[in-house]
């Protein structure tokens, strides 16, 4: 099968800005390369696997940002992500599906994404350190093992406030990474959602991946619209936009202290997300930021 290619070269202070926009005009399958993720391979050795990054990997990352996402051989580029993609410096071709999975599974690598979970693509080997634990991932058609910071910030709130029997609603599923480590920190059962089709594909694939189809179901769903789950946790890795358009349905698929973890916002997203959050009924806890991303977490007010 055959993909359209769009590959976007912005500057690097751009690139926050424009997988943003991209994701809000329903382009979020997005693989970015920003240089700056080298030194999150290289720089904290006790927080990254960095032993086990490519070296033509970095070789990439530093030579120049970019945006990659791939729409169907006859698929329309909406007009306003044209209108856009024009104001940067980029290209379009055509290629077989076999070769892009391919060039990517060489880029994929296992990575730590908190204390103890450490995301490994499933073509990878990794020896366990003592506590580990390890999320087995095929990315496929969704993408994603990970090392986006709006994973593993996600990740982390979760490893930190997520209890023991919890049941958590995971909401913009992806890959399943989340649901996945939700499961092997403890949850007794997670209801993982996404509009995607081919994210709740994936999902499936990665949840029997791990050993935790017996905990999890997947479904297709508009972010919470299409179910009537009720979670101790709502987990959102999503886009600013879509954090403030779940806001007011949050709070009823909640129960117990409702634990809720919102990430993927932009750094200009925080205070309009955080103001929405509170006013859906929350109290925020606990705020997380690494490269221009942010992560709230937030329970139930009394």
């Amino acid at each position: 099968m055959k993909y359209q290619e769009y590959v976007i070269y912005p500057k690097a202070e751009e690139l926050t800005a424009l997988t943003e926009a991209l994701s809000a005009l329903g382009l979020d399958e997005l693989i970015i390369e920003d240089p700056r993720d080298a030194d999150l391979f290289t720089g904290d050795p006790d927080s990254y696997l960095w032993s086990y990054v490519e070296q033509s990997l970095l070789d990439a990352v530093r030579e120049h940002p970019s945006v990659t996402f791939y729409l169907g051989e006859d698929e329309a580029l909406p007009k306003e992500a044209e209108e856009l993609i024009r104001r940067f410096d980029h290209r379009r071709s055509v290629v077989d599906d076999g070769d892009w999975l391919h060039k990517w599974e060489e880029y994929y690598v296992p990575i730590r994404l908190s204390g103890h979970v450490v995301a490994k693509p499933v073509w990878r080997e990794y020896e366990p350190e003592e506590g580990d634990i390890v999320i087995e991932i095929d990315p496929g058609l969704a993408f994603g093992t990970g090392t986006s910071p709006t994973t593993y910030l996600a990740v982390r709130l979760m490893e930190k406030y997520l209890r023991p029997g919890d049941e958590v609603l995971d909401v913009g599923c992806g890959t399943g990474i989340l649901s996945c480590a939700a499961v092997k920190l403890g949850a007794s059962r997670v209801t993982a959602v996404d509009l995607d089709p081919e994210a709740v594909l994936s999902t499936g694939v990665n949840v029997k991946l791990n050993g935790c189809e017996d905990r999890v179901s997947v479904y297709r769903s508009d972010l919470v619209r299409d179910t009537d789950a009720k979670a101790d946790a709502l987990i959102a890795n999503l886009t600013g936009p879509l954090v403030l358009k779940l806001c007011p349905d949050a709070a009823p698929h909640c129960k117990g202290r409702g634990l809720f973890i919102s990430s993927g916002i932009i750094d200009d997203m925080e205070e309009p997300c955080v103001k929405a959050i509170e006013g859906a009924g929350f109290k925020v806890i606990d705020i997380l930021r690494d490269q221009g991303w942010s992560a709230v977490a937030a329970v139930l007010k009394d």
